[in-house]
């Protein structure tokens, strides 16, 4: 394995010298992007290595400087820790294998580079599905401290205060949950709120006595102070 890694590493060098960039930049390009913590923009389908971010394909070739298969999914922890992790990382991965396999290189070497591109996927998409857990968790937690009713008077609300207060000291965590991922999340919610609203308004339609009625005119009234209470929420982190 760790034959094939360093094949597969110095293989990739050898594309990126091709066009102009020296193997010493290396430590360079990934200090830089070991440094680099910014939420970037998801990139777009990349066709070439001319069209991967240095950073991403950096930190590509230092996952395939390990000894082991073993060694790589621990850097590819550490990197998730970290932050390093990104969409850009993924695709730089996914370009690479596919590179090396349009190029006629050995198939050990493009199976290994496809196990590292599926390897950085599962584990971006694990990372993803934390984040949406996460904000959505923080969102639940905060609707238990206020009202619709308390957003009547907002700004002389003892509660809505509070709330506020809370997302504050959230944000602020090291690794607590980020005001573009609840705000970003709470935004998706709602047109599923919409769709969910739509089959309970079909059911008060059909609805055969008073009883069934009363229940779904609850259930609507209930689920309206939610929405009000999750777009205050939302709107708060977008302009925190």
């Amino acid at each position: 394995m760790s034959i094939t890694l360093a094949r597969a590493r110095a293989r990739i060098v050898a594309n990126v010298t091709g066009r102009g960039v020296r193997a010493r930049d290396y430590a360079s390009r990934i200090a830089s992007a070991k440094n680099n913590h910014r939420r970037r923009v998801a990139p777009a389908r990349a066709s070439s290595i001319e069209e991967v971010d240095p950073e991403d394909l950096a930190l590509v070739v230092e996952l395939l400087d390990s000894e082991s298969g073993e060694e790589l999914k621990e850097k590819v922890d550490l990197m998730a820790k970290g932050g390093m992790l990104s969409a850009g990382v993924v695709e730089a991965a996914r370009v690479v294998a596919e590179t090396n396999r349009a190029s006629g290189q050995d198939e050990d070497i493009v199976r290994t580079l496809d196990d590292l591109h599926e390897t950085l996927k599962m584990k971006f998409q694990e990372m993803a599905a934390a984040t949406v857990k996460s904000a959505l968790d923080f969102a639940q937690e905060l609707m238990k401290y206020f009202t619709a009713e308390d957003l009547e008077e907002a700004n002389a609300s003892v509660a809505v205060n509070k709330v506020q207060l809370m997302m504050r000291e959230e944000f602020e965590k090291a690794n607590g949950v980020s005001k573009a991922a609840l705000a970003k999340y709470l935004d998706e919610v709602l047109p599923v709120m919409d769709e969910q609203d739509k089959r309970i308004q079909d059911a008060l339609a059909q609805a055969e006595t008073d009883e069934q009625q009363a229940q779904i005119v609850n259930v609507m009234m209930q689920r309206t102070k939610e929405r009000m209470q999750i777009e205050f929420i939302r709107d708060c982190a977008a302009r925190m």
